[in-house]
């Protein structure tokens, strides 16, 4: 406005005392590859989880490319079977997974839930997102740099672009987690 002082406006607007909300994250969402990235990831969403009172979900995919692996295997005369094999790797998964989420973790979390799937894992992580209303995923990286990402493509930042919710990414090469 001419004769006001720059950046300055010639009226004031006071906005009324209203109740400011805060947002709810019921659902943690965190996919894990068993690396120390999703480790470092778990423990950010342990923690998430205990102050929001949330539940906290841990999800693997088994790659489509270790089943279409495996099956190619049994098509070739490999001596085993196919099924059996996919079952004993579910199995195996879903082991470690529980073993991602030490006891003592665990306090003050009102509900945990273990998640084996199979699949492409963005696509799949991406899904059970969706499917489950998650609030949050809490995702570990490696810090690849971006040619990296670019040339082989990164589960993570598939998740970042496409998620219909809030995506936080834990870098384990910046500091450890303070509780």
């Amino acid at each position: 406005m001419p004769g006001m002082p720059c950046g300055r406006s010639p009226t004031r607007t006071m906005i009324p005392n209203e109740e400011i909300t805060m947002i709810q994250i019921k659902k943690i969402l965190v996919p894990v590859d068993f690396s120390e990235f999703s480790q470092k990831a778990v423990r950010y969403g342990v923690e998430i989880a205990r102050d929001r009172g949330a539940s906290l979900t841990l999800i693997h995919v088994i790659n489509q490319r270790i089943i279409d692996a495996v099956h190619e295997l049994s098509v070739k005369g490999y001596k085993g079977d196919f099924v059996e094999a996919m079952r004993k790797m579910a199995q195996d998964r879903e082991q470690e997974l529980h073993q991602m989420l030490p006891l003592d973790w665990r306090e003050g979390i009102s509900e945990i839930h273990f998640e084996i799937r199979k699949g492409r894992p963005a696509e799949e992580i991406l899904n059970y997102a969706k499917e489950n209303t998650v609030d949050l995923i809490v995702v570990g990286t490696h810090g690849r740099s971006a040619l990296m990402s670019t040339l082989i493509g990164s589960v993570a930042n598939t998740v970042v672009l496409r998620a219909p919710c809030p995506v936080l990414v834990v870098r384990a090469v910046e500091h450890d987690f303070v509780t």
